[in-house]
């Protein structure tokens, strides 16, 4: 199908009220689309109609992010682009269900996230983590939630649990999304006070894939390679978020210090 072209021309505003709700976040919705599934294994193996359930979120004029829904109705990993034509030639508009399962859950959750980051940034580490965790029992891949946790984890050492919330955010598809560039830094912070160094490169490298143009990423990475001794890489790795960025006044006034350290 091709690209639609502005809402207003390819999409009466009318037919878009049907599908989405003006909030706080833009454009949102619930959609619904049937689908055949295959279930069982192996001999028992059997196709069978079912229907999906979708929240979408306005991105753009024209683009939508498209989340599954988990069994508690709240959007769980990671979303696919749709066009708004695409919204409505093949998806079914689930307006109640928005309404009076899928938004009051999410306020349920982004509740308990709020009140774990004000628990943890008053130095109440357990309340913070049950807070945490409960956003993540009804989301079990929230974003926010896992780098509250990671946070809470780290700045009150409890390292082992913290490498274990690291590996499952590291391998999480979409968690290096560009909303949550500004926890990256946060997280990376805390990984390199910690002095978990490999933690910090892996982290900083995994980012980096989703956003390759984002000098502060390079110059982060640099840093983590500089406090492992390793000049060499930091240096190259600062030549790099030069190239995108050169007059990132930070990266200047650290190559200029790197420089200095591998003279003396």
């Amino acid at each position: 199908m091709e690209r639609a072209g502005a809402v207003a021309d390819a999409c009466p505003i009318e037919e878009v009220s049907r599908y989405c709700m003006a909030t706080d976040l833009g454009l949102e919705c619930v959609c619904s689309r049937r689908a055949t599934v295959k279930v069982g294994t192996g001999t028992t193996v059997k196709s069978q109609d079912s229907t999906l359930y979708y929240y979408a979120k306005q991105i753009d004029d024209d683009l939508l992010a498209l989340q599954s829904l988990n069994a508690n109705w709240a959007p769980s990993g990671p979303s696919q682009e749709v066009t708004m034509e695409e919204l409505i030639t093949q998806y079914q508009p689930e307006v109640d269900m928005f309404l009076k399962k899928v938004k009051p859950v999410m306020q349920k959750i982004a509740k308990h996230v709020a009140k774990g980051d004000r628990h943890r940034n008053n130095g109440e580490p357990y309340s913070a983590a049950m807070e945490y965790n409960n956003a993540l029992t009804l989301d079990e891949k929230n974003v926010r939630a896992m780098f509250g946790l990671g946070l809470t984890y780290l700045q009150y050492d409890q390292h082992e649990k913290a490498k274990v919330l690291f590996e499952e955010l590291i391998g999480l598809e979409g968690f290096t999304a560009a909303e949550y560039k500004h926890l990256f830094n946060q997280f990376g912070i805390e990984l390199r006070k910690q002095k978990m160094h490999e933690q910090a490169r892996r982290y900083y490298a995994r980012a980096i894939e989703q956003c390759p143009t984002d000098e502060n990423l390079y110059f982060n990475l640099a840093r983590a390679f500089f406090e492992e001794g390793r000049f060499g890489d930091a240096d190259r790795t600062l030549a790099t978020c030069l190239y995108l960025n050169p007059v990132h006044e930070e990266a200047l006034k650290f190559r200029k210090y790197l420089s200095s350290v591998c003279l003396s």
